[in-house]
């Protein structure tokens, strides 16, 4: 009892020490709460670092956040966050019924739990699909839940840039269902009114509601997110340089205050835009490209993760993967062993073999994960 309670007295304190900050710089405002049938599970859509603390200055009664796993892996920093806030840990790259497991305790003990049920963060402003898992462990928590739709994250932090931006945030409860109604709806009705509830496109939104979001070097890091070049079809050579996206070929515009492009001779106006189309690209070349690489970056550096949050290198040098799998350097492990790869951050990549092990792929240099993310997913697809 006297643990619940320090962290009870910590998230009280920390939301009062940030709510001043993050109204100010990101003019963030949640509507009025309604009355919420506690204990529940509360379900956000996930757009920016600052998401938890977005949600404990909404929400004044205490939730315990499901946090990824690799915040715990600095010893120092995962003995604050364990004794002041207690969060439950949730791998990417595999899975983790420890997570459930622990979200079921602490809801049957009366506790809130907060969760990004997408598990990332948008790279070109469209909300991402709700873990598959997710319907069934609502279901089977006996708790009732709570969705949460904050809308301008996307432009004010994006996922692939450098620097943050001065704009408007709103965060608003979409929904409310009780454990009851819950009861009647099998796990797939319940991720979809998940999916609904905290669905938001970002480039819909400006184009009904302009906001300009302020800030320096608009476009730096935006190689992150545009990893193929629409007039050379480059991998990896489109660049952010100021407010400038530019590729060696020639290719270049402007990233505007609106999260627009304008003016040079790009073919798309949106992230979204490109995003859609390079996805589409990579389509296309997965069907044809044959057992070649469909693109490889040098300078990686491959580190296998242990249960205690260890790392150990296990492989450097070039990055590639095609349909006879993924390679680092002298790690080679086939397509069909490839378990969960998913992207941390901006670019690190996280992964599971056949046997249970994980990794996490990081980089000297800035490349894009997300190529690697979507690689992955389409020639699943094509080996279907």
């Amino acid at each position: 009892m006297r643990v619940q309670v320090r962290h009870r007295w910590f998230y009280s304190i920390v939301r009062h020490i940030v709510s001043f900050p993050l109204r100010r710089y990101f003019r963030f405002r949640s509507d009025p709460l309604p009355a919420l049938d506690a204990p529940y599970i509360l379900v956000a859509n996930h757009n920016t670092d600052f998401d938890s603390l977005f949600l404990g200055v909404a929400f004044p009664k205490h939730m315990y956040f499901v946090a990824s796993e690799h915040i715990f892996r600095i010893g120092w920093l995962r003995s604050l966050l364990v004794y002041f806030l207690d969060p439950i840990p949730k791998r990417k790259g595999g899975t983790d019924v420890n997570t459930a497991m622990q979200m079921v305790r602490r809801i049957r003990r009366g506790s809130n739990i907060a969760l990004f049920a997408e598990g990332n963060k948008s790279f070109h402003g469209v909300t991402c699909p709700v873990h598959p898992a997710t319907g069934t462990l609502v279901k089977a928590s006996g708790a009732s839940l709570v969705t949460y739709r904050m809308e301008g994250g996307y432009f004010s932090s994006p996922r692939w840039a450098h620097t943050l931006r001065c704009g408007k945030i709103r965060g608003y409860v979409v929904g409310q269902y009780s454990a009851q109604a819950l009861s009647v709806m099998d796990a797939q009705q319940i991720n979809r009114l998940i999916q609904r509830d905290i669905h938001e496109d970002a480039y819909e939104r400006q184009r009904e509601n302009p906001v300009a979001f302020r800030g320096r070097r608009l476009a730096e890091g935006i190689q992150n997110a545009l990893y193929l070049c629409p007039r050379c079809h480059a991998f990896g050579a489109v660049y952010g340089a100021d407010n400038q996206v530019l590729c060696p070929c020639g290719l270049g515009t402007t990233y505007t205050e609106t999260g627009n492009l304008s003016g040079g001779n790009a073919p798309f106006t949106t992230l979204k835009e490109w995003g859609e189309w390079q996805r589409s690209y990579l389509q296309e070349l997965v069907k044809s490209i044959g057992d070649a690489p469909l693109f490889t970056d040098e300078g990686q550096k491959l580190l296998k993760i242990y249960p205690d949050h260890r790392t150990e290198t296990v492989a450097k040098g070039t990055l590639a993967i095609g349909r006879n799998g993924l390679i680092c350097g002298t790690f080679h492990l086939p397509l069909v062993q490839l378990k969960g790869l998913e992207i941390y951050g901006k670019n690190t990549i996280v992964f599971s073999d056949g046997e249970g092990s994980r990794y996490q792929v990081v980089t000297e240099t800035e490349r894009s994960g997300l190529k690697y993310y979507e690689a992955n997913i389409l020639l699943r697809e094509a080996l279907i």
